[in-house]
């Protein structure tokens, strides 16, 4: 996490939890922050972020999905994210 609030600007509100992702148990840290400007029209968007680290004979992934905050994106970010698969 001290990684993440050095360069995520206004890194706010971490937890850490389990879930379960195609089966098998990962740790969630969800967080937010805000977005890099946009170029065309010089605003910034606070966004969410969820970060799913995902282990297996010794190997880790780190996925993290980002998106504005409120927008609703628990179907996508399911999807995604029970996507991962090992193949031997």
């Amino acid at each position: 996490m001290p990684q993440l609030q050095g360069s995520v600007p206004k890194f706010a509100s971490p937890k850490v939890g389990t879930a379960r992702r195609a089966g098998q148990p990962v740790v969630l840290l969800t967080y937010q922050g805000d977005s890099a400007v946009d170029p065309v029209t010089g605003k910034v968007v606070r966004d969410a972020f969820e970060r799913y680290s995902y282990s297996h004979a010794g190997i880790r992934v780190d996925l993290t999905l980002s998106g504005p905050v409120n927008a609703d994106n628990v179907d996508p970010w399911r999807t995604v994210s029970d996507s991962l698969r090992w193949t031997p």
